[in-house]
């Protein structure tokens, strides 16, 4: 029987040390072997995820496994050392994939009304497994998170959004079967949002101009060690399909992925729980006749709060990260708002 349960043992576990009041993260919690689980969420990403309405776009299973080829490896397979190798490497988990899902067709009416929702379009669909314990975790940010982090106020697009939401975590429950858990929080920051506005030289192709600044965004980023872990056309999906688009010229989302970084807070710091928020999306939008391009993500920041982190070098090293990502944004020519 499944039941919903909000305890200190549970937020104990998860490394959350945090004040009560605000569900942040939704997880589900099975017990059992790492074949038997892993085969139960193969089950629903082949079948109840489809049911649900969503359907993945990039799936990226096995990160512990990546974590150990490229930090805890001293030789590569032409038996050169590796540079990568960290002498204090540990491995925490037994499982850890990302899995990004949206649906285009869902996602029109309520992007077309609150363009900010990309934060979480697509959204990521988390499941992990710690060596220290025989349970397994399934689960997303909550929807009441996620739209208060992308600063949705439309009633009918917040319905409607948890709405599909709440679908996905039914799909979650009946194929994991286990407990759902809750990581509770305060409150979110202040800043929950990393925005920016970036000048856009539309010329005589607008499709041609996007491409332009897409192959020059993704080499900034590259160059900083960041993996383009993803990347959803939506508004290519709308054309294709027919479908009416009266506000945007372009509209499409990024997954962003630095490795060391996740390696660092889901392994090192045993924190795989902030993986709901892994990889990050980053909206791009441009609309009709515009000649600026929106861009926004939800902050890094949000981690420090959903992990309930305290030391003050870990909370430097996860607000870096949004700086670097601002110093990226810069050098492309945006402009912070």
């Amino acid at each position: 029987m499944l039941k919903t349960i909000v305890k200190i043992a549970v937020l104990a576990s998860l490394s959350a040390s945090i004040a009560f009041g605000y569900q942040a993260i939704r997880l589900n919690v099975s017990e059992g072997t790492y074949a038997d689980r892993n085969d139960a969420f193969k089950g629903i990403m082949e079948l109840d995820l489809e049911d649900a309405g969503f359907t993945p776009k990039d799936i990226h299973a096995g990160i512990e496994y990546y974590y150990r080829l490229f930090y805890g490896t001293k030789l590569l397979k032409d038996g050169k050392p590796n540079p990568q190798f960290k002498e204090d490497y540990v491995e925490n988990l037994d499982n850890l994939g990302f899995i990004t899902i949206s649906n285009e067709e869902w996602m029109l009416p309520l992007l077309l009304k609150e363009p900010s929702l990309g934060g979480f379009a697509p959204l990521n669909y988390l499941i992990y497994k710690k060596k220290s314990e025989n349970k397994t975790y399934v689960g997303t940010i909550t929807p009441e998170a996620m739209l208060d982090i992308t600063k949705v106020k439309d009633p009918e697009v917040r319905k409607t959004f948890t709405e599909y939401i709440d679908a996905l975590s039914k799909a979650t429950d009946n194929g994991m079967g286990g407990e759902v858990e809750f990581i509770e929080i305060d409150k979110l920051p202040k800043k929950t949002m990393v925005e920016f506005e970036v000048p856009f030289e539309r010329g005589s192709d607008v499709i041609d101009a996007k491409f332009n600044f897409m192959e020059r965004f993704e080499k900034a980023f590259e160059a900083q060690e960041y993996i383009i872990a993803g990347k959803r056309d939506f508004e290519e999906y709308w054309t294709d399909n027919d479908m009416d688009n009266p506000r945007f010229d372009a509209y499409w989302v990024y997954s962003l992925c630095h490795f060391t970084f996740s390696y660092t807070v889901f392994n090192a710091w045993e924190h795989p729980e902030l993986g709901v928020s892994a990889p990050c999306s980053m909206y791009m939008y441009l609309e009709k006749d515009s000649n600026t391009l929106k861009v926004g993500m939800p902050s890094v920041e949000n981690w420090i709060v959903f992990g309930g982190i305290k030391d003050p070098q870990k909370v430097k090293f996860i607000k870096e990260m949004d700086e670097k990502i601002k110093a990226i944004m810069i050098s492309l020519g945006a402009k912070e708002i």
